[in-house]
């Protein structure tokens, strides 16, 4: 094959400027795919940390530490420095998980913050006049009278 004078050389230019753009494209799809990751494991040591502080009796120590012990067992690397915060009143918990996902490009920060509450278990007794079944007196469990 006979090539037209003048055009030698362009394939090798062509690698030079095509090759730093799939290599930036790839390690972008790394990273995106790191924050993704990073954001499942936050998600989820934030519930395993709900969960532990939700409990009958529990605290939000409890909580604070089975979140950090999950992190630390998933996630140590992947979200170095991670922040755990635990709030718990009366009635509700709510564990928030904050950390900066470990990076592949130069300069790319990207944070992870995931949220997760629910409900504190707790003992509530049942309202006066109510039978121990949970049925007032004179109601059948079917909804009619006790005729």
């Amino acid at each position: 094959m006979v090539r037209p004078r003048g055009e030698g050389g362009y394939s090798v230019v062509e690698a030079a400027v095509i090759f730093p753009l799939l290599l930036f494209l790839l390690m972008t799809i790394f990273q995106v795919a790191l924050w993704w990751h990073a954001r499942h494991v936050a998600q989820a040591a934030a519930q395993e940390g709900s969960r532990a502080a939700r409990a009958y009796h529990a605290s939000a120590a409890a909580g604070q530490e089975r979140a950090e012990d999950y992190l630390h067992a998933l996630g140590s690397r992947l979200l170095p420095g991670a922040q755990v915060t635990v709030a718990r009143t009366a009635t509700t918990v709510t564990v928030h998980v904050h950390g900066t996902v470990v990076g592949i490009l130069p300069g790319l920060r990207l944070a992870v913050d995931e949220t997760s509450s629910g409900p504190v278990e707790r003992y509530v007794p049942p309202p006066a006049g109510l039978a121990r079944s949970g049925v007032p007196p004179g109601r059948t469990r079917s909804g009619g009278g006790g005729r």
